[in-house]
């Protein structure tokens, strides 16, 4: 067994070297990879909760533990963009081949302004300045640029005139609330696009949650909502059916 460990900068290629390197049964073991499955958000996102980096970073470890143990047959590819140095050590004690992927300041700094958070270009500037390196600026987008600007506004502002208190959320069928201290997370509502940006929708033209609305992303994720998930299995025509009541419901404390 053979143990990689993939270093470089956010937006590098880090994930592609991989794909591109490891056969069938070798184990890999990316951090965005293991975020991504812990929580509904979009299946690329590369932006995620506290709590959601805390518990991550709890399964990588037990992962790269496992697998020293375990993978006798296979080669082990483990992701980790800027280990500390006491992590390195670490990593070389275990008899890891350090790999370094970097297509160079320029070609990162684009890719984030493209395609990541604009907060991970001050990861990436920081990677590079380490090494003595500078890297060109990447502007945070504005909320127009981001397809937030006014004319989102003005589309937010006429859904929230025509909502009606308590009707169901599209994404977990929890009630809304115009007032933000009714809804269950005690935020504002947001407008969304059912069909996302991403796929070309220009209008906002329903109303979620303000963390529904962070759950589905780009929507790339739809299917697997939670109004989805828990919705009941349909019921062959002519049987008999007994509704269970949600613990609280009869009281109004449901939830």
């Amino acid at each position: 067994m053979t143990l990689y460990l993939v270093i470089g900068p956010p937006a590098a290629g880090k994930s592609t070297w991989v794909r591109e390197h490891a056969e069938a049964g070798d184990l890999t073991i990316d951090f965005d990879a293991l975020a991504n499955v812990l929580t509904p958000a979009a299946l690329d996102s590369h932006k995620h909760t506290a709590e959601v980096k805390a518990v991550a970073r709890a399964a990588r470890q037990a992962a790269i533990d496992a697998a020293v143990v375990y993978a006798d047959d296979v080669d082990v590819y483990v992701i980790h963009s800027t280990p500390s140095a006491k992590l390195m050590e670490h990593y070389r004690g275990l008899g890891a081949e350090v790999v370094t992927v970097d297509p160079g300041p320029d070609v990162v700094m684009d890719r984030i302004s493209r395609e990541r958070p604009w907060q991970m270009a001050q990861a990436a500037k920081k990677w590079y300045s380490e090494r003595g390196l500078d890297t060109p600026a990447v502007k945070r987008p504005t909320t127009t640029e981001r397809g937030m600007g006014w004319d989102h506004q003005q589309h937010r502002d006429r859904l929230l005139r025509l909502h009606i208190d308590g009707t169901p959320c599209w994404w977990c069928e929890r009630p809304m609330f115009r007032d933000p201290a009714r809804n269950f997370d005690g935020a504002v509502l947001e407008a969304d696009h059912s069909l996302a940006r991403v796929n070309g929708g220009t209008v906002a033209d329903r109303l979620l949650h303000h963390r529904c609305n962070r759950q589905r992303g780009r929507g790339t994720r739809d299917h697997l909502r939670p109004a989805v998930a828990s919705a009941p299995e349909a019921v062959p025509e002519g049987e008999a059916t007994t509704l269970l009541a949600w613990p609280g419901a009869a009281s109004g404390d449901g939830g």
